[in-house]
């Protein structure tokens, strides 16, 4: 019965930060995947698209359209090396959209980590990685 239970916990997980992060991204008026490219942008700027597509989880042809979406409203630059290493940068105007729209929400994210002890924060990444590293066996067996 507690594993039923934390795989239920999970899944609610899961499903509810999606729902938290889809909202708090219309509210920002970003559509999800622009988000979630300005997001990744944030954390590190010049991304290669391949890294993009890790950080964003969306295909290689969702991510490239809205690159180019983001292109077209001013808020990101492309700089191509070759068509396989294509880095993705922030423009002014981007910077301040992130500024604007990104920052506050991920001040937030912090905030709402300093509600947990200090104890409860050093277990999350560890509990995380042993469930990942736990699920890819699995999944391997597959």
């Amino acid at each position: 019965m507690a594993t039923e239970d934390a795989a239920r916990a999970m899944n609610l997980f899961y499903e509810e930060l999606n729902a938290l992060y889809s909202d708090i991204a219309k509210r920002s008026g970003l559509s999800g995947s622009a988000f979630d490219i300005l997001y990744a942008l944030h954390e590190e700027d010049g991304r290669r698209m391949v890294d993009l597509c890790r950080a964003s989880f969306m295909s290689k042809q969702t991510l490239a359209s809205s690159v180019r979406r983001l292109e077209e409203q001013g808020l990101v630059r492309t700089e191509a090396r070759s068509r396989r290493f294509v880095r993705v940068f922030l423009t002014d105007q981007g910077r301040a959209q992130v500024e604007a729209a990104i920052v506050p929400i991920a001040r937030a994210e912090t905030r709402a980590l300093e509600r947990l002890s200090p104890a409860e924060q050093r277990a999350i990444p560890e509990l995380i990685a042993h469930y990942l590293e736990a699920l890819r066996a699995e999944f391997g067996q597959l």
